[in-house]
């Protein structure tokens, strides 16, 4: 992996020459305040006029890693506008030459006085500048291998893949569906069994997705690839409520304070201009929690997964987040954000089904539609 991480004392340096985007048709502010915080918050990120890695628009081989991390090579954007310039579909429309330009003219607006910017925003500005390429490993376990599931014949998950121009490995097969009769002491009957659809390979460095779930009657055995709850504690099955309330598709989310900041937000359908092809977003999912007759000081554990479900049953990706909700009454109730950076290969058109499970046992469920559209010819 050659991309560099951008130097801290150039994010200075940016965010101490502007204060706004600097598309010219917007004023939106690069740090934000928030009534409570004595710091800002980021409202903005650093987008690279040649990308730094060939996956990105503008790419150009001719230079150096140093130089498409330094500061002339750099440009402040609030988040939609940073999303948009980033997409290769629109690269034409944003070519080096107007970036540069707008950047100009950003260096010479009247500044009122320069921020001082907290130690641990230089660092989160630097992580977001470094897109889907730069991953935090410092508490993260990493899986390259596509799992298979654990039934006999079930379809295995297509192996993941970090790095520019990196590719899953393609997915087992997977078996039919069969029904036949077992007969015994203490069972006859019709057992339906269905061995899950095998996964399919990534793109563009993508995951592989996972597998279906085999069924054998009323046991299921989870696809390759995907994720599984631990038990909730059975002496708080009783006295803990919860319910999935809201999940929300963005382009961008972040917590911050307690409160959800979302753009880009409420996706109904998802357009790709070919299949395969990879799918971004993130997802903020709200769970509403109550409990009565509980000890203060009680640790209540809640998993949640997602998983976008493909018309085939597979899933384009599934990912796990957990949290632990400490109570200090004994009785109460509280709404729980998680937050998901999600992405995935996308190998069918139609409808999707974003499912939400909680370890619980609440679920939520949702359609998104995913539809080609081609890339206009100009």
């Amino acid at each position: 992996m050659t991309r560099l991480p951008i130097l801290e004392s150039t994010v200075k340096q940016l965010y101490g020459t502007a204060s706004t985007c600097a598309h010219p048709e917007c004023d939106e502010p690069l740090l934000r305040w928030v009534e409570g915080l004595r710091t800002p918050v980021l409202n903005s990120r650093i987008a690279h006029i040649r990308a730094a890695s060939t996956l990105g628009p503008r790419y150009a081989e001719s230079m150096t890693d140093e130089e498409r991390r330094a500061f002339e090579n750099l440009v402040l954007l609030c988040l939609p506008h940073a999303e948009e310039v980033d997409l290769k579909a629109l690269a034409d429309r944003y070519p080096p030459e107007t970036l540069r330009e707008w950047k100009s003219v950003q260096l010479q607006a009247t500044l009122p006085e320069p921020p001082n910017i907290p130690e641990d925003l230089l660092e989160r500005a630097v992580v977001l500048s470094m897109g889907d390429v730069l991953m935090d490993f410092r508490e993260a376990t990493i899986d390259l291998g596509g799992k298979p599931a654990s039934a006999p014949g079930a379809g295995g998950s297509g192996g993941g893949a970090i790095g520019p121009g990196a590719r899953g490995g393609d997915g087992g097969p997977g078996g039919d569906h069969y029904e036949f009769t077992v007969t015994g002491a203490e069972v006859l009957g019709e057992i339906p069994i269905e061995v899950g659809q095998a996964g399919r390979g990534g793109v563009e460095g993508l995951p592989g997705e996972a597998g279906g779930h085999t069924r054998f009657g009323d046991i299921v055995a989870p696809g390759g690839g995907r994720k599984v709850h631990s038990p909730f504690p059975l002496d708080l099955a009783e006295i803990v409520t919860t319910s999935v309330s809201s999940a929300v598709l963005a382009n961008h989310v972040e917590i911050n304070n307690g409160l959800c900041y979302l753009s880009g937000a409420g996706w109904a359908s998802y357009n790709i201009a070919e299949l395969p092809g990879p799918f971004h977003g993130a997802l903020c999912v709200w769970i509403d929690l109550s409990w009565t007759d509980v000890e203060p000081g009680t640790e209540i554990p809640l998993e949640l997964i997602v998983e976008l479900i493909t018309p085939i049953n597979t899933a384009t990706f599934s990912e796990l987040n957990s949290v632990i909700f400490t109570s200090v009454e004994p009785s109460g109730f509280t709404r729980v954000p998680l937050v998901f950076s999600l992405a995935g290969t996308l190998h069918d058109a139609g409808l999707h089904v974003l499912n939400i499970s909680c370890s619980t046992g609440a679920r939520l469920g949702q359609y998104l539609n995913v539809a080609i559209k081609p890339r206009s010819k100009s």
